[in-house]
């Protein structure tokens, strides 16, 4: 096996009819390396922008606190293909590579699921908000926030718990993207499972039916709106405490639709083309695995955008998130400053004797003894 970083090529292939395409290897290599680089430092910093004073206070923004947690796991667990995939370009760690198939495919798979089912849940928290304006509050709350995530943590470990079997899940292809991992025998029952079943249900449950439920919320908190928007203008006009209240809710609708459009451009390709390939193998055409595997690759790079953008895309929509992240950066400068500052004034302190009209020369002068 080839493990020169330098090259390009894929080198020879470690299975006689499975290679990765030299694309697959750049885009791992550069892509995946431009969105670990962007995706941990702005889900860093969406963390401590949704936990500035304005923002904490909602729901909402626990929620997308939430999101970017589960944003971050999914990266660092991708970390091992940008090794194996984008720079040695073959299997590594043999000796433990079951385990750590088990594990890197059953975190993927769950922080998938959580992300997406967490972003339905953003939705919900809208529209409750939008639909019943008074009830929000009781049930909007940070307690119910973890509640929801405990029980889609819950429901995701279910779903994937089949992935943790050590007689069941281990390594298939080591070294090949998005098919190092797999089924430990390919004539048991369940490789039929995990290639023509499985990608028909994790693209229900992580894709389409969050992405219809995300659509339907949108589109009926946009009627609602647009209903109640002359009488919501009406009272703002006469109490500010209430319009500010609907300037934040503006602003968290913006960074809800945004994220959801994010979802829907990135997850949907690979989602289409799981589908299809799913087809393909339960009608027993000819088809050619390696362009399979190969093209699921290069989506499952545009998949990774998911996990990364959401803090620049929150920028460029939301004043009120870009607003808040300016502030934090200020306050982590002033602290910054103010520290700097502080050691400097005790330097002064402790090392300069007292002037006397600012000088010390005449401070020298005024100390000696009288003659």
């Amino acid at each position: 096996m080839n493990t020169t970083n330098n090259s390009v090529s894929a080198g020879p292939p470690a299975h006689p009819f499975m290679s990765n395409y030299p694309v697959v290897v750049l885009l791992y290599r550069y892509g995946l390396g431009f969105i670990f680089l962007f995706g941990f430092t702005g889900n860093l910093a969406s963390m401590a922008t949704f936990m500035q004073t304005t923002l904490r206070a909602t729901s909402t923004a626990f929620l997308f606190f939430i999101l970017a947690f589960s944003d971050s796991l999914f990266l660092l667990v991708s970390i091992f293909d940008f090794i194996e995939v984008g720079l040695t370009q073959g299997p590594i760690l043999l000796t433990s590579y079951d385990n750590l198939c088990r594990f890197r495919w059953f975190m993927k798979g769950l922080t998938q699921f959580c992300s997406a089912w967490i972003l339905v849940f953003v939705t919900i928290d809208r529209w409750l908000r939008t639909r019943f304006p008074f009830k929000a509050n009781k049930w909007c709350s940070h307690k119910n926030v973890i509640i929801v995530t405990i029980c889609i943590i819950t429901i995701g470990i279910s779903l994937h718990s089949h992935m943790l079997s050590a007689q069941l899940f281990g390594k298939f292809l080591p070294g090949i993207a998005t098919a190092a991992c797999g089924p430990i025998h390919y004539w048991l029952p369940y490789a039929y499972f995990f290639f023509v079943h499985w990608p028909l249900i994790q693209v229900f449950f992580v894709c389409l039916i969050p992405v219809t439920l995300m659509l339907l919320g949108s589109i009926d908190i946009h009627r609602t709106i647009q209903k109640t928007k002359s009488r919501i203008q009406t009272v703002a006009m006469n109490q500010p405490q209430q319009l500010r209240q609907v300037r934040l809710h503006r602003q968290m609708l913006i960074l809800m639709i945004s994220s959801i459009m994010i979802f829907v451009v990135t997850t949907l390709p690979v989602s289409i083309q799981q589908i299809v390939a799913a087809f393909e193998f339960l009608a027993n055409t000819a088809i050619d695995e390696n362009k399979i595997v190969n093209d699921t690759a290069i989506l499952t790079v545009l998949l990774s955008l998911n996990y990364a953008i959401n803090f620049y895309v929150h920028c460029l929509t939301s004043k009120l998130f870009r607003d808040e992240f300016i502030k934090f950066i200020k306050i982590m400068y002033r602290l910054a400053g103010g520290t700097t500052g502080n050691n400097i004034i005790n330097i002064n302190h402790n090392v300069l004797q007292p002037t006397v009209n600012g000088n010390a020369q005449a401070n020298i002068r005024h100390k000696q003894p009288r003659t």
